[in-house]
């Protein structure tokens, strides 16, 4: 009797540290002070945890059903007038299949020859457009917007726009974007920055880079699209090179590794994820744990819908 005993209060003991862990670390979450990447490294650890999952998904019951729903709106705007959250852009993201063109015709796309708004070719089927906060911020997308930045800035490119829901700043959108993958898919992925950065590149290395790759086929798309006069890998060279200044002048502060939003990786969709956040059940509005004290729906129930 006296072993249950020691054994049932050190459970107990262990029960009331986790809380204490628990609620610390909703507070961090809760706390608008939080840096980006210390927020999302806390959803990344407890995205799976069930006590998390409930409270994550109470907006709808946490006595303000209304203070989390967002607004997602289908829109066009100048490829030029959005700015990266993302500080790192890939420089062969950015241009390998612009210079190449292989046979999913990205250079048609980033030209506007295949019609406007544009949408970019992607992983996703069918290609979603950019999302962006408050028509301003790019929150996914930054490889898509970075080939129409260096081959068509002025292009009119198609995005899902989020707005409301008390987000104030890009930082603040991430933040509930992060939160709302967690909420519906009980995990949190972010990707490691890979290869060279466009952002940190000089004109230079751009023209070099264009003079070796581009094809006589983008030539002449380039030519079509009167960017420039004639089929001329310099002046093709330095068209390009010369957009360089215009997309360093938009770049974000946070680590692609550390922050940006990767639904699809994470295990769900971005389409589902922004639907969730439109129904206002994703509670990232200062989580805490009596929020789960109403009838929140699952996670499941969210990702079939």
């Amino acid at each position: 009797m006296k072993l249950l005993i020691e054994n049932w209060r050190k459970f107990v003991k262990e029960v009331e540290q986790l809380d204490e862990l628990d609620q610390a670390n909703l507070d961090t979450l809760a706390n608008p002070q939080t840096p980006l990447a210390t927020y999302v490294a806390t959803l990344k650890k407890y995205a799976n945890d069930k006590s998390f999952n409930k409270i994550a998904q109470a907006g709808a019951a946490d006595g303000n059903p209304r203070d989390e729903q967002v607004s997602v709106d289908r829109t066009s705007i100048a490829a030029a007038s959005l700015y990266a959250t993302q500080a790192e852009i890939g420089f062969d993201a950015s241009l390998k299949d612009q210079m190449t063109n292989p046979s999913w015709k990205p250079v048609q796309k980033a030209l506007g020859l295949d019609g406007t708004p544009i949408i970019m070719p992607s992983q996703d089927d069918p290609p979603p457009p950019i999302l962006v906060f408050d028509g301003e911020f790019i929150l996914d997308g930054h490889h898509r917007w970075s080939q129409v930045m260096m081959m068509n800035p002025t292009g009119i490119v198609s995005i899902d726009n989020i707005t409301g829901g008390g987000l104030d700043s890009g930082e603040d959108a991430l933040k509930a974007m992060q939160f709302a993958i967690a909420a519906v898919a009980n995990n949190v992925v972010t990707k490691p920055f890979e290869g060279a950065n466009l952002m940190a590149a000089s004109e230079e290395q751009v023209q070099q880079y264009v003079l070796e790759n581009i094809t006589d086929e983008v030539l002449q798309l380039l030519v079509k699209a009167e960017k420039i006069a004639k089929p001329d890998k310099q002046l093709a060279a330095a068209y390009v090179a010369g957009n360089l200044e215009t997309i360093k002048s938009r770049a974000g502060k946070f680590s692609r590794e550390k922050a940006m939003p990767q639904a699809g990786k994470s295990g769900t969709s971005q389409d589902i994820v922004n639907h969730a956040l439109q129904t206002g059940k994703v509670n990232y509005d200062a989580p805490k744990a009596s929020d789960a004290s109403g009838n929140a729906p699952q996670a499941k129930r969210q990702k079939d819908a």
